[in-house]
């Protein structure tokens, strides 16, 4: 029990459990190719065909994926250990399907439609345990260790900046369970992936004390590499990492050119571009063997899906309604998520230099990797197809701007501290619950059809009205069906005939309780 003594242990244990036990059964695309590696060693999706809509038919007439699969790589590594007992579950599904004249029951309580096909199709095909128990491997194996780990990381630098322990640790857990990273933690995503991979990048470049590698005159090689690898990662995850890697290449090597000179830091740049090759190399790599061409995003040769005709295949030039809409949109703006990070956006500049958390230079750094990202997001129409997943584009923004409000939540009273922690808590718990804050997508849609509308305005005029969906109903839903989990919210919808069991009034405390 001597590890039990190490406050950083019993953060990180807590905040495994507490994502554990809030974990959803989402099956995502990224855990289609991690299936296809485990079973066949390669990235063709063909035995899952027509159960994701970015799973698509290639030119060679097998089907992939249309996304980077660096995710799907990381999440083979639990599936893969598990590998035997999801085939002893699929077998067991299998063999009763096979013992039954009748077709199984496909039931899935749910408002809709494409969950109960898709739900029907698993089912019929003896999937539906296998694909349950990986679901709920990647997100209490991967997901909620990583982000945990993550949490860990954000108390270790506030203790190194010399927050005392208690509101390190407080601060820490506000950083867990009231901002973005508790709701998406609930299942497997590479948008997380690609949070920690940045943020990791610039804890490394950001040298904090002499006694960690000197200041940015002088960052140790293995700093170097690791932030260089970690950039590239970030890169194969998404196209989009690639502009906070820029920003972060431009911050080793001017920080370190404004101490020397630019050729000593030019050549101490080298091992930082030279480790982000590998995972760089792995993106063209799998992008030659599914589709055919290295340097072929899947976006440019999987089938056209909303927003694919704005500017170069749903990359335009940054717009006021995409950027307002990433920020407060009700649906999934990084703020209705997550208030506490309003904070993260006020200046400190009445607080005294040598005592900010934060330093400037790293704070002046971190703002432009922000701001950049935020130009970015405003110019990738993608964004706004959010409205049916949360708040997601804008995670890497996430622990920068937490950091930049630690300033202000270090110095705050006990008290209002308490004021604000509770409140920002409960909604994220909230969040957390519910999940679903759309509650008229398909209101809307028969509305629109009982009104005669085309149905290309039919999808125009959904995709307008659902922006303007309110997160209140997720808290009308929680008043209405009381306390949930979401991995036993779907069991309850799939299972009727333990309808007594999963749906007693007591199981979600009970469970919450222990």
């Amino acid at each position: 029990m001597n590890a039990l003594a190490s406050l950083k242990v019993r953060i990180f244990l807590t905040c495994w459990i507490v994502f554990s036990a809030f974990f959803a059964t989402n099956v995502v695309r990224e855990h289609y190719p991690a299936f296809s590696l485990i079973e066949r060693g390669d990235w063709v999706c063909d035995d899952y065909a027509g159960l994701h809509s970015d799973i698509f038919e290639h030119t060679d007439g097998h089907w992939y994926v249309g996304n980077n699969v660096l995710g799907s790589l990381i999440a083979a590594v639990p599936l893969a250990l598990f590998d035997p007992l999801l085939d002893r579950l699929q077998e067991h599904s299998l063999a009763l399907l096979a013992a039954s004249p009748e077709p199984p029951d496909t039931t899935y309580d749910t408002k809709y439609p494409l969950r109960r096909e898709m739900f029907r199709k698993v089912k019929l095909a003896g999937l539906d345990l296998r694909f349950g128990a990986s679901t709920a491997i990647t997100s209490v194996f991967l997901m909620a260790p990583l982000s945990a780990l993550f949490v860990v990381l954000m108390f270790h630098l506030l203790r190194q900046r010399g927050l005392e322990q208690r509101r390190a640790t407080w601060l820490a857990f506000l950083f867990a369970f009231a901002t973005p990273i508790f709701f998406r933690t609930a299942h497997l995503n590479h948008n997380m992936f690609l949070m920690e991979a940045v943020f990791g990048a610039f804890v490394l470049l950001w040298a904090r004390s002499s006694s960690e590698g000197g200041t940015p005159a002088g960052l140790s090689l293995r700093r170097r590499l690791g932030a260089g690898f970690l950039c590239g990662t970030a890169l194969a995850l998404d196209y989009a990492g690639l502009i906070p890697a820029a920003v972060l290449t431009a911050y080793l090597v001017v920080s370190r050119a404004r101490t020397s000179d630019w050729r000593t830091s030019l050549r101490e740049a080298v091992p930082f571009a030279l480790a982000a090759v590998p995972p760089v190399l792995f993106l063209l790599g799998t992008q030659w063997a599914m589709y055919g061409n290295a340097f072929t995003p899947g976006q440019f040769v999987m089938r056209d899906v909303n927003y694919t005709d704005k500017g170069v295949k749903g990359i335009g030039l940054p717009t006021f309604e995409i950027f307002s809409k990433n920020l407060i949109s009700p649906s999934w703006g990084l703020f209705t998520f997550a208030p506490l990070l309003l904070l993260g956006f006020l200046p400190a500049w009445r607080y005294k230099r040598d005592e900010l958390l934060f330093p400037a230079d790293a704070r002046r750094w971190s703002a432009l990797i922000v701001f950049t990202f935020l130009m970015f997001c405003a110019a990738n129409w993608y964004s706004l197809m959010q409205f049916n997943s949360g708040v997601r584009y804008l995670l890497p923004v996430v622990p920068f701007a937490f950091l930049a409000a630690s300033d202000h939540l270090a110095r705050l009273p006990r008290k209002w501290l308490i004021a604000i922690s509770i409140p920002t808590v409960l909604h994220s718990v909230v969040l957390c619950m519910v999940r679903e804050v759309n509650d008229t997508e398909k209101i809307l849609r028969d509305l629109a059809v009982e009104l005669g509308i085309a149905r290309s305005a039919v999808d125009g005029y959904w995709s307008a009205m659902l922006t303007e969906t309110p997160i209140p109903m997720a808290y009308r839903r929680l008043l209405e069906e009381g306390l949930q989990l979401p991995w036993l919210s779907v069991l309850r919808q799939t299972s009727p005939d333990q309808a007594a069991l999963l749906g007693h009034p007591l199981l979600v405390p009970a469970l919450l309780g222990l």
